[in-house]
Order: C-alpha cells, then structure tokens, then sequence
C-alpha cells in the first residue's frame, strides 16, 4: 500500500510519452487499443490540438481485444495510410491490452511496412511505465532509425527531450531560443512549430545537443557514442542556468561570450541562507530550478525530489552527475514523510502535490507539471527561463527579494 497514490494522480503514461514525442513530426500514429486508452491522451494528457497530427486509435472488441485483431487492424492501418500520404512514416503505438494478450507489436509494424513502403517503427509501450519511458524510448528508436552521418555544422545546436509534459507550452523556451539564435546559432530540433524526416536527419550534424529533459538523454547518449556529437544537460532556469550554459556553449560551438550578455545573466544582491527549499518534478528540471534558487537567491539548502517509478531501462541516466542530487519516490507516503522531515520554508512544484502537505505554513510557488496534472494548470502564467524566472518569482513569492551571489556555486550540470 505505500506506493499506491491516493492523494495526487500517477504520472501520464509510457504510450502518452510516445504520443507527445510523435506530435511534431509528420507520422501516421496508430494505437493498438480497445479505445479507452486514447481518451487519456486526449482528455488528459496532450495540451497541445491532436487535429494537427495524424492520431489514431482502434477500438477492439472483448473478443477482440482477449484473441488479437492483427488482421483487422492491419487493413484498416492500410485505408488510413491511403487517405493520408502526407505521412513520411508510421508508428504503431502499444497499451495494455496488447501487452497483457502477447501481441506483437514489432510483427504488426513490420507486415504495415511490407504493404505500404513506408518505415514503420514498433513502439511497444505497455501502460505501465511513465511517460518518461516513452519518451526515452520513443526518441531513441527515431533515432537509430532515421539519423545518418551528416558534415558538422560548428553553428548548430540540437534542443533534446523537449515536450509539454515535463516543460509546458513551448513559448516557455521562447527566451532561450532568442538567445541562442542571436549568437547565429541553427537550432534543429526545435519544439516549435512541427518538422519534417529531413529536417531530423540534420541533427546529426549538429556541434552540441542540448538535453532539456532527463527523458531524452537517450538519443543523446546514442548520438555521441555514433556522431561524437557531445550533450550538455541543462534547463537554462535564472539568471545563473542561463549564464552557465553560455559558458559551456562558448566553449563547444562558435560563439562569443561578450560583456554585455554577462552583465545580462550576472546574478546580483544578497544572499539569504536561512531558507529551506524543496523542488518538486521532472527530475532534470527540478535539479536546474534548485541551482538557481541557490545561485539566484543565495538559498543554502535547497533539496530536489521527484515522484516516480523508475525504469530498469534508464538506469544509465539516473547515473549522470546532473541527476546525482535528485530524491526519488515511489510512493506519496514516503515522499510526504521525507518533506515533513525537513520542514521546508519553500516547496516549488506542482499545485497538486499540495495535497501532501496538509495544515501547513510553507510558502508554496506553483510551477505546472503537465505530466501530472494535465491541462488543469497548464495556462498558468509562469516563466522560468534566464530572467523571466526570476521576475516571475520576485512577483509570487515574497521570501525571494532578490537574487544573489553564493561563494560556493552549484551547478545543474557542467
């Protein structure tokens, strides 16, 4: 019973994971599904307009769904690819039910691609595991099946792992898009806007990936080992994410670190280190939040959790230096028992995990976690790139006056 959540609802799926990933690009997206399962992507966890994309679910039958419909779903897969040839790919999307009754997604994708000439990649996502997992998974087989060797391009820059279920709407990355396209810097992988195969295949040719979610370290992983591409792991949160992560950029791909934009991200005022914070989320985006309430507004003690299960599949990526410092949780139980051991002063995080909380005079800043709360919070104004952060915070909480230096600096990730 520990880890049963009755407080807060769990975290969106693995095949909501695949579903977010498949949203910008251009592919016929079909879920293997008695029907139910589309209406959480749907109601729940895609903030973004699904008429934009081509999504679609079967609907089995009980006979259907307990003996497999391979057959049916195959000739109906074949009319929805030939009233839809804009499609450059197709990805065949698992729930459940297939998982539960064996049946083979990889075989399904396979007869599709043999009858219709388009690539079409196997996603066997199973309902079980987060949409971290599907977001893992679903970038890393993009990956390996699209990517090629391309000529390096010193002035490109890769934006990894990006989707509205750790990050909300993307005009939250507007800031950081300016910035780095002001050094005339090429961004691939944009999350704005919707791309095509070809304009993936160019990642490959990038100097640097930035990796903005723990989930796509992945493809990013795979893309070093293959292009020699190198990662740098960082939510550019404040003034000081965003410092640093010029810093590094200056150091791997051309671009000049003049006085102005120094001065621009140069955190400033006094330090304030008898408050105690706790951050509360995506485990990479809660870890840069941390460091900029340390290095921003001088907070000593600052602690990050994420509530989660974790997948066996992932481990290498709970192993990075950026993700040292985060607390996992399986359960709420354990996660309201270790908050209530610190007593914070401050708790960053989704409004829902107020609920842990109880009779409390904790000063809480509500940050969205779309993964977990859907489209409740999703409109809500916040910011929290470079400055718009900072100003944000100066405006909702007033423990953090203002920002400050700190003699020892922690990173999200050097």
């Amino acid at each position: 019973m520990r880890k049963f959540l009755t407080s807060v609802p769990s975290l969106a799926s693995d095949y909501s994971g695949a579903c977010s990933v498949l949203f910008a690009l251009p592919s016929l997206n079909l879920l293997y599904s008695p029907g139910g399962c589309s209406s959480a992507v749907i109601e729940c966890d895609e903030i973004r307009d699904l008429r934009q994309t081509l999504f679609f679910s079967s609907k089995l039958g009980e006979m259907e769904a307990v003996m497999g419909a391979e057959d049916e779903f195959l000739y109906h897969a074949e009319r929805l690819w030939a009233q839809n040839k804009q499609a450059e790919f197709i990805a065949v999307i698992g729930t459940p039910v297939p998982a539960l009754t064996g049946v083979d997604i990889g075989a399904i994708a396979d007869r599709l691609s043999s009858r219709t000439g388009l690539t079409a990649l196997a996603l066997p996502t199973e309902g079980f595991e987060t949409y971290y997992s599907g977001v893992y998974y679903t970038l890393l087989t993009l990956g390996k099946r699209f990517l090629e060797r391309r000529e390096k391009k010193n002035n490109q820059v890769n934006i990894v792992g990006y989707t509205p279920l750790s990050l909300g709407k993307e005009t939250h990355l507007a800031e950081l898009m300016d910035e780095l396209e002001q050094f005339g810097l090429e961004i691939n992988g944009s999350p704005v806007g919707k791309i095509d195969i070809e304009t993936f295949k160019k990642m490959s040719s990038a100097a640097l990936n930035l990796v903005v979610s723990h989930e796509g370290l992945g493809l990013a992983q795979y893309m070093q080992k293959e292009y020699s591409i190198p990662y740098v792991m960082s939510v550019p949160v404040g003034l000081w994410g965003m410092q640093r992560l010029f810093q590094v950029l200056a150091e791997i791909v051309d671009i000049p670190m003049d006085y102005t934009n120094k001065q621009r991200y140069a955190p400033k005022g006094t330090a304030q280190p008898e408050q105690r914070a706790v951050v509360i989320g995506e485990p990479l985006f809660a870890s840069c939040i941390a460091s900029c309430l340390h290095n921003d507004f001088g907070l000593d003690y600052v602690e990050t959790t994420s509530l989660m299960k974790m997948d066996r599949r992932m481990k290498k990526v709970y192993q990075e230096e950026a993700l040292s410092g985060v607390h996992l949780f399986e359960g709420e139980e354990a996660l309201a028992q270790w908050i209530d051991r610190i007593q914070p002063d401050i708790i960053v995080g989704d409004p829902l995990y107020q609920r842990l909380l109880g009779e409390s005079g904790t000063q809480y800043v509500p940050i969205p976690h779309v993964g977990l709360s859907g489209p409740i919070y999703a409109s809500a104004h916040y910011e929290f790139i470079g400055s718009s952060f900072v100003a944000s915070l100066d405006c909702s909480a007033n423990f953090l006056t203002s920002s400050a230096t700190t003699a020892n600096p922690r990173p999200c990730q050097v």
